[in-house]
């Protein structure tokens, strides 16, 4: 395997918040419908909608060598779009397991 080979790390919201605070160079990419992004959301985080169709062509578009935290509601929705970045040449992804529901419960800060 080369150095170029992409990977995936399971992480938690009280992980995300300390990496959001120490590096400015992540993305974070929310896989909710745009209501539940638009009732709440972590600041600066970009919504692509995983159910809708468009999504694959809005996923292709973005940078494959960014790095991205990647989350929905629970888990179960960021596991397709994780799956589906994985196999399209994705290097860098951090996926929020216990998703935004952790974030809100923890009482983290938001935007509308």
């Amino acid at each position: 395997m080369t150095t170029d080979t992409f990977r995936k790390k399971e992480t938690h919201s009280a992980d995300v918040l300390t990496m959001l605070q120490e590096n400015t160079d992540l993305v974070v990419l929310d896989v909710r419908t745009k209501n539940e992004f638009n009732a709440g959301h972590i600041k600066g985080a970009l919504n692509i909608d995983i159910s809708q169709q468009s999504a694959v062509d809005e996923l292709n578009k973005l940078d494959k060598d960014a790095k991205y935290i990647v989350h929905c509601h629970t888990c179960a929705r960021s596991n397709s779009a994780v799956d589906y970045m994985l196999k399209n040449g994705f290097k860098n992804i951090y996926q929020m397991m216990d998703g935004y529901f952790g974030w809100n419960i923890k009482g983290f800060p938001f935007e509308k």
